[in-house]
């Protein structure tokens, strides 16, 4: 029987995710389809109970769902539980199981470009959503230094309190918090850009300072610069980045090496090089 999945988001419309796991499903023989669920907020427990049922066998979870989505769990993995947020989740025997693979995605597309350890790294992340929550977990998890800026002042104060007392024991990481029109007086090794903002206000919107990143290129300082907006691929952040002569890490890396770990959940099968290049095929695709 085939097997049912989906991205369940809203809107969900501009996701590749339903090209990159059908072109794995396929690569790996896989008898499964994955499909657009485009669900608003107050219509989420209907769908979620619609899932329990067996509507779907596993869901990628996106924007805005990706917290409100753990009411809704049996059971989460330590991982999402610590974050406190769920981006996979998978349908067995009756139960639902939720995980993330998110903070996966984010440390392996760091790696991927050349980051060989993340220890005493002086990171900023802007943003205090579910995904920058899942990236600043695996960044401490792997000890770096770790400020998490963003313009809600109490929303980043949480996540600080959420995840500090996890890493009591890392002595060489940490966390602070902070607003983003505080950003000048940080100079970070790598700068992440996870919040929705291209998405949601469009390639108009200003998330930092003008002059920042060239500024501290001035004094020497040029951090590697990665977001996880993919579409538009160059966001308007990493304009800027190449612009100051920073490397840059393009969206499309973390959705690649989370969704490689979805794909490796729900079916319990490893990612064979042959799925992995099927699927980095299906994103440039659909980027084009």
């Amino acid at each position: 029987m085939s097997s049912k999945y989906g991205i369940l988001a809203y809107p969900a419309g501009h996701s590749l995710s339903p090209a990159v796991h059908n072109a794995a499903f396929k690569a790996a023989g896989v008898d499964a389809e994955y499909e657009v669920c485009d669900v608003k907020p107050e219509d989420l427990e209907v769908f979620m109970n619609e899932m329990k049922g067996g509507a779907y066998d596993g869901l990628s979870v996106s924007s805005p769902h990706k917290e409100a989505v753990i009411d809704f769990m049996d059971n989460i993995s330590p991982d999402a539980y610590d974050i406190r947020a769920v981006n996979t989740v998978v349908l067995k025997k009756g139960k639902l199981i939720g995980s993330n693979t998110d903070w996966v995605g984010a440390l392996e597309a760091l790696k991927r470009s050349g980051v060989e350890s993340l220890v005493g790294k002086k990171v900023v992340i802007l943003g205090a959503g579910g995904a920058a929550r899942a990236i600043a977990y695996g960044l401490l998890k792997e000890r770096a230094h770790v400020v998490v800026l963003n313009r809600t002042m109490d929303k980043a104060q949480k996540l600080a309190n959420d995840l500090s007392g996890l890493f009591k024991g890392n002595a060489s990481g940490s966390l602070r918090f902070g607003a983003i029109e505080g950003i000048g007086n940080f100079e970070p090794d790598i700068l992440i850009q996870a919040t929705s903002i291209w998405t949601t206000s469009g390639t108009e919107a200003q998330i930092l300072p003008s002059g920042y990143l060239t500024g501290l290129a001035r004094e020497g300082v040029r951090p590697l610069v990665m977001d996880i907006v993919y579409k538009p691929r160059i966001t308007p952040l990493l304009f800027a980045a190449e612009d100051a002569d920073c490397d840059v890490i393009t969206g499309d890396k973390m959705l690649l090496y989370q969704a490689v770990a979805q794909f490796e959940t729900w079916t319990g099968k490893k990612a064979t090089k042959k799925v992995v290049e099927a699927m980095e095929v299906a994103l440039k695709e659909g980027l084009k």
